[in-house]
């Protein structure tokens, strides 16, 4: 019966190393990646742009550009966030790869106004602190 306490103490413990061991593993690149999700799933558009840099690119791959500067991306990310329709609009990462200065998404967004759920692959360039480059595959 001493038994079972021990253990369940030695289980938490565990998962608290594992889960600090993770959250120390993260990069910077990461970091501002995860942010920037978190920011789009709160709706927060002061925090979601904090997380680019002036001059942001949004690309659909390879090469087509979408959004190019900060001041485009907030006007469509400000009224996507104020659409009544977007109440549930959310980003849940399903796998991330993260190399160097590139962190690769495979999102499913839900609650998209007028297309209910989408899934892309996103490779976001992070530089100085900041994505720099977003390049969505649909």
């Amino acid at each position: 019966m001493t038994r079972r306490p021990v253990l369940a103490a030695l289980l938490v413990t565990l998962c608290c190393c594992l889960l600090s061991r993770t959250a120390a593993a993260q990069t910077e690149e990461e970091r501002v990646v995860q942010a920037q999700v978190d920011a789009f799933n709160r709706h927060d558009v002061a925090a979601f742009m904090a997380t680019f840099t002036p001059d942001v690119v949004f690309w659909e791959y390879p090469a087509d550009t979408v959004f190019a500067g900060a001041t485009r991306v907030r006007a469509h990310y400000a009224e996507l966030f104020g659409d009544p329709d977007a109440k549930a609009l959310h980003a849940e990462i399903r796998q991330r790869i993260v190399k160097g200065r590139f962190v690769i998404d495979h999102e499913h967004v839900t609650g998209l106004p007028g297309e209910g759920s989408h899934v892309s692959v996103v490779i976001y360039e992070v530089a100085a602190g900041r994505i720099k480059n977003a390049w969505f595959m649909n």
